[in-house]
């Protein structure tokens, strides 16, 4: 008989092998690329604010690119059919600007030269007289205005601010406007240099799809701007009507608001309501019935003929991109919501276009297959 010592092979245990280390080898590409990846995210971060105006200057451009398209098919070289554009584009807003700048003017000096007038009927009201004497007005007064004297030098700074903020904001809008009529210059040039990078088939495929999307943001843009136009048209008269005050002030607003799909008709209701509680409750009654009469109008009339056919999107897709760029992006983004939802449900359609064919046939072949279980008769025939 053997004899078992410890640590022999009883059972086989000791002739199995121990477990094999792991190494893992990653690529110095695979390092470069991330790292490379990692520096451009981080690079859009601290861009963002140069990122949103390269955005807003090419969705200007894409929409101004049908009209110069038609322009270049008709004979014109490029560059003067945008420059061209950008001319026309100019001058419909300075003449905007120069009807309303002159009459707004005037109501804001009327209003001014008002404002003593105002407070003479005012002060002479039994009620004011009332609380001067029991609340002791002078005294809160003559501290407010200490208080506003030595708050000067700061009030003085905050203007300055305000001052350079303005001059900053004029500049972003110059190189914005420069930066989308080089866009709009070179997007036949962008597109085939993008296009280069694909096979032939790839071209044939989604440059179709790229014109669309082009012709998307432009009818939305155009008919955006449409809808505001006789929004603001509509509030301007029947505030004029009514008999309230800045009605040129209030129609500048009300077609700014609705650049806004869905939600700024409603923001400017408000505010005409509101303005027009100050002249009479009947007015104000008026306006709330004018306003949600043209809404209606709007809605299912006026939209369906000059924005929803050029985007087709639901009303709902609507409320929910403007909501969530509005979320992201604030005012721009709410206003460039439906051109930027509209591209995103072109370029989905087309890419699963092949798997919709593919479900449409298999869904052919699975309602063909019971019927051949059948005869003529329609008797059931057992294969």
């Amino acid at each position: 008989m053997s004899e078992r010592h410890p640590g022999s092979a009883q059972d086989g245990s000791a002739l199995r092998p121990g477990p094999k280390p792991v190494a893992i080898v990653i690529p110095l590409r695979t390092l470069v690329t991330v790292a490379v990846f990692g520096g451009f995210v981080l690079l859009a971060i601290l861009s963002a604010g140069t990122l949103l105006s390269i955005f807003v200057a090419g969705v200007l451009a894409l929409g101004l690119d049908p009209p110069v398209g038609a322009l270049v098919a008709r004979g014109w070289r490029r560059g003067r059919a945008a420059l061209a554009t950008f001319a026309a584009l100019f001058a419909a807003v300075f003449a905007i600007v120069l009807v309303t700048a002159g009459p707004l003017w005037d109501q804001i000096t009327d209003f001014v030269n008002e404002l003593p007038a105002y407070w003479d009927q005012l002060t002479h009201t039994d009620g004011f007289q009332q609380l001067v004497n029991s609340a002791g007005i002078d005294d809160t007064i003559r501290n407010a205005l200490k208080d506003l004297a030595a708050g000067l030098p700061e009030a003085a700074t905050t203007v300055l601010g305000i001052a350079g903020g303005a001059f900053g904001s004029i500049l972003s809008l110059v190189t914005l406007t420069f930066l989308a009529l080089f866009l709009l210059m070179e997007r036949p040039t962008i597109t085939d240099w993008l296009f280069g990078f694909t096979p032939p088939e790839v071209e044939r495929r989604w440059h179709p799809v790229l014109e669309e999307c082009i012709r998307a943001v432009s009818n939305s843009l155009v008919g955006n701007v449409a809808i505001s136009c006789i929004a603001a048209t509509v509030a301007g008269l029947s505030a004029w009507a009514l008999g309230l005050p800045f009605p040129i002030v209030l129609a500048v607003i009300t077609g700014f608001l609705d650049l806004i799909p869905q939600v700024g008709a409603t923001v400017a209701a408000v505010i005409l309501v509101a303005v027009a509680l100050t002249v009479s409750t009947p007015a104000a009654i008026v306006m709330l019935v004018i306003q949600l009469v043209y809404q209606q109008i709007e809605n299912y009339v006026v939209y369906p003929l000059v924005y929803r056919r050029a985007v087709e999107l639901s009303a709902f897709t609507t409320i929910v991109a403007v909501l969530i760029a509005g979320s992201l992006l604030g005012v721009v983004g709410a206003i460039l919501a439906v051109p930027f939802a509209a591209t995103i449900k072109i370029v989905i359609r087309e890419a699963g276009a092949p798997r919709r064919v593919r479900m449409a046939q298999l869904r052919e072949a699975d309602d063909a297959e019971p019927a051949s279980l059948t005869d003529d008769d329609g008797a059931l025939t057992v294969p």
